[in-house]
């Protein structure tokens, strides 16, 4: 879930988890002679203490979890 463009909560294990803070942010615009990459990244951390990587796909305009 985003509120003015940040997100506030994900769903984590099939309940809503509340996004507590975010850590980190950082933006990624590779690949351009290919398949464009553009995204923004949130580290935060969810009100149970875990600690998740997002991200904002701005092409597809659509937000995932990063799996690492």
């Amino acid at each position: 879930m985003v509120e003015g463009g940040l997100p506030i909560a994900m769903i984590d294990g099939g309940h809503r988890a509340r996004i507590e803070r975010i850590q980190d942010t950082w933006c990624i615009d590779d690949e351009w002679w290919r398949d464009p990459i553009a995204r923004r990244y949130y580290r935060v951390r969810l009100e149970t203490g875990t600690i998740r990587t997002l991200y904002e796909d701005r092409f597809q305009d659509a937000w995932f979890e990063q799996g690492y």
